[in-house]
């Protein structure tokens, strides 16, 4: 019984164009090897391209040598090394929060901070697009959950008026990871300051990225405010602009020692490596050390953004920084494109339901500052090949 079941929707996503495998990949940076073809890559969050940074991956050598390959317990054992209280100190400073925990993952991360703070008698609202990590968080903290239009801070007063007997906990992104808009965070801090509510940003695909500083989107209150202020949680991940891997939570003492005390996904799993934890480190210090870097990817995002508007593509209108998502509409056009420049020598994934809506397909390019003008000019001649078919702006099924 459950043979044919499974199989009857194996075959019902081949079916809407959602069937999904995965590709063995080999190489480093944005020139890999995936099936065994040689690709330009414009599918990793490599943004500055620090994963492969000489002084990154020194440090990850070195607390390979001294501290061995994992962290051997959760952190509440002795899995809390050094590597990761150095880290926690740099990461505060950084967001200027008085506090910071880093997990394995900034899926646990949303998973226990919610959990520690949130339960049957709290609300957790959350934007509409916002990451899977933090809705999954929400239903898992028992908490009610409520859900306000994407960007809408005059949707969300109505929820928080509506729930203003309850504690609450507003939910956003600060650059969502598929349309590449920023959230408007003055008028959304605004708010929940006086509704009493608590403000969880999650800054996986701003930081390092947004800002005068790379500091995120939340740089400009921490700087207005003189810190982080007090209602706002700022979550993030070490795997996108840092090139490593896990996530972080930066907030008031008091919100990370009850994330310590009852988060479930934290305390119940084995710590960060402290390999990955000393590489993060670096790579911190790097968004200081080499600006350039943050300048670059600006620049070459630019460049294939406008290239792609100028060829008559339909690039998401309010897109921001190195998140181009070309929208494509239909599930199997935006593989078969996705297939087709693959066969090409460049891969750029194509992103359909569950991820976005159905209709809303997408070519989602992530720039990096390891890419070049000649990679840029490369990838807009791929596209090239679908305007002179006639396929450029392709009727999609509404704006995301």
């Amino acid at each position: 019984m459950w043979k044919k079941h499974l199989q009857e929707h194996l075959d019902s996503w081949r079916e809407q164009g959602l069937a999904r495998q995965l590709k063995p990949v080999m190489g480093r940076g944005v020139r890999i090897v995936v099936d065994g073809i040689e690709v330009l890559s414009f599918a990793s969050n490599d943004y500055l391209g620090l994963s492969t940074h000489p002084q990154v991956i020194a440090a990850a050598k070195a607390a390979l040598d001294a501290a061995g390959a994992g962290s051997t317990a959760s952190p509440l054992i002795v899995g809390h090394r050094t590597e990761h209280a150095g880290l926690e100190a740099q990461l505060a400073e950084f967001k200027r929060s008085e506090a910071a925990l880093v997990f394995p993952s900034g899926y646990q991360a949303a998973l226990a901070t919610l959990g520690a703070l949130a339960g049957p008698e709290h609300t957790i609202i959350l934007d509409r697009l916002a990451h899977a990590c933090l809705l999954d968080g929400a239903k898992l903290s028992g908490a009610r959950v409520r859900i306000f239009k994407h960007n809408d801070p005059a949707d969300l007063a109505v929820l928080l008026q509506r729930e203003r007997r309850r504690r609450c906990i507003v939910a956003i992104e600060s650059l969502y990871s598929m349309d590449g808009d920023l959230a408007p965070l003055e008028e959304l801090i605004e708010l929940v300051t006086r509704f009493g509510a608590l403000l969880m940003v999650d800054e996986a695909h701003a930081t390092g990225v947004i800002g005068d500083m790379g500091r995120g989107a939340l740089e400009a209150a921490a700087k207005t405010h003189g810190r982080l202020p007090a209602n706002i949680i700022a979550m993030g991940t070490l795997s996108k602009a840092l090139g490593c891997q896990g996530g972080f939570i930066c907030a008031t003492r008091q919100i990370v020692n009850s994330i310590v005390h009852a988060g479930r996904a934290f305390v119940f799993s084995t710590a960060l490596s402290p390999t990955l934890a000393a590489a993060a480190s670096t790579a911190l210090a790097l968004l200081d050390g080499e600006p350039e870097r943050r300048w670059q990817l600006a620049a070459l995002s630019a460049t294939v953004r406008a290239g792609l508007r100028e060829r008559g593509f339909e690039v998401v209108p309010l897109s921001r920084g190195p998140i181009i998502p070309v929208l494509v509409g239909d599930e199997r056009r935006a593989v078969q494109w996705s297939e087709t420049l693959l066969s090409n020598g460049i891969y750029v994934p194509a992103v359909r339901y569950p991820t976005v809506k159905k209709g809303h397909a997408r070519l989602r390019i992530s720039m990096s500052a390891s890419h070049t003008l000649d990679d840029c000019t490369a990838l807009l001649a791929g596209f090239e090949t679908f305007r002179t078919a006639g396929a450029a702006a392709p009727a999609a099924a509404g704006k995301p």
